[in-house]
């Protein structure tokens, strides 16, 4: 297989730290309808280079031993070539081997203790890119991974494009506004640029209202769950994510929003440009870096600064914590793994950790690490797991 176009690897590149021009995207979009084998090995590039922006996050854990193995698989990825592969990407993916073979974990209440996990065959699989896209009058439409197809209605028109597990949603005719939704299952993830060219990323159990075309002054969605949004800029027009009992007005920006119900609490952390949250008639501001949590049982709204990367490292397929109790982190990974985490005892959740973790490992060694770890252990009846002090 011939090496990945340089100019392919800029765009890509490029696209992890700011938006591409249309041109730029349509220049990608039809090399992959172009060499549709390929979507894997830029799956795998987005994964990397992702992987080594955020390297920075590791030196702020304490950590004891260095990374130790390294997953066999990178070297043999379609297209890995090292001696053609352009400098600055090969000096990048050189660290990142280093980073994405293992995961590091920490227990706070005992003294601090690293160990590595490599990927298995064996246990609980990864969560997978799909979606379901349901149309105006309830067609449902199954978004798969790794998918490229043109997507068409019954009378032949184009509603959008499904490629390298993202939605394109076609422009609309001027004047036939209808709401659609996208529905991301448990473990699952999905990507849509909307009709503006607004990218967002929507994370498991979670789905994103929208219109086929932004007409009027506002350009305004609906959110349930959690998701990623990289705002195309129109100050004549802005942009407006409405869930649960806020509203987050921006003109051109990144963020994310989590907003599961069930988890008792909202948070809009800001990457860049600034937002304005309007919660139950109060308006806050965020500037870069920082993060408003609404909680369910009320009290003011929560202004801090925090580590935006541990909030939005889902999309770039990581997991991170720094900190995180037990049952939180229980939470994220029923998500994406699919299956039901149930504690014995209160005493279990109290447990913390911090680390990061490849989303594509397989689940049983992260059971038997956190075992190693901690004085909790794991009983797995069919897809629940029981967590019990040993």
């Amino acid at each position: 297989m011939s090496e990945m176009p340089e100019d392919i690897v800029r765009l890509v590149l490029k696209s992890l730290e700011e938006c591409l021009t249309e041109d730029e995207q349509k220049h990608i979009d039809e090399w992959l309808q172009a060499n549709p084998g390929r979507v894997e090995e830029m799956r795998q590039l987005k994964r990397y280079a992702a992987a080594g922006r955020d390297i920075r996050i590791f030196r702020q854990i304490n950590i004891d031993d260095a990374w130790k193995r390294i997953d066999r698989r990178t070297e043999k990825a379609p297209g890995w070539k090292r001696r053609r592969m352009a400098p600055y990407w090969w000096s990048a993916a050189a660290i990142v081997v280093l980073v994405i073979a293992g995961v590091l974990f920490m227990n706070r209440p005992k003294e601090p203790v690293s160990t590595t996990l490599i990927a298995s065959s064996a246990g609980f699989k990864p969560g997978s890119q799909k979606a379901t896209w349901e149309l105006p009058g309830g067609k449902l439409i199954e978004l798969e991974e790794d998918g490229v197809r043109l997507l068409t209605g019954e009378d032949g028109s184009v509603l959008g494009r499904d490629s390298a597990n993202t939605l394109i949603v076609g422009k609309g005719r001027k004047g036939e506004v209808e709401q659609s939704v996208i529905r991301v299952p448990q473990g699952g993830e999905y990507g849509v640029v909307l009709a503006d060219g607004t990218k967002v990323w929507i994370n498991s159990e979670s789905e994103l209202s929208f219109p086929s075309a932004f007409e009027g002054k506002d350009r305004v969605v609906e959110l349930k769950g959690e998701a990623y949004f990289d705002v195309v800029k129109d100050a004549g027009h802005p942009f407006i994510v409405k869930t649960g009992e806020t509203a987050i007005r921006v003109l051109g920006t990144s963020f994310n929003i989590c907003g599961y119900v069930e988890d008792g609490y909202q948070q809009t952390t800001l990457v860049s440009g600034s937002v304005e949250v309007d919660y139950r008639g109060k308006q806050y501001r965020l500037t870069p870096g920082e993060q408003l949590e609404v909680r369910e049982e009320g009290g003011e709204p929560e202004i801090r600064k925090v580590d935006v990367r541990l909030y939005t490292s889902w999309k770039d397929g990581m997991f991170r914590f720094l900190d995180m109790p037990l049952d939180e982190l229980t939470v994220k990974l029923k998500r994406w793994y699919d299956v039901n985490f149930v504690f014995e005892n209160e005493a279990c959740k109290a447990y913390r950790f911090s680390g990061a973790v490849r989303k594509d490992v397989d689940f049983n060694e992260f059971i038997q690490l956190v075992e190693t770890t901690t004085n909790v252990k794991f009983e797995i009846d069919g897809d629940n797991i029981v967590i019990k002090e040993k």
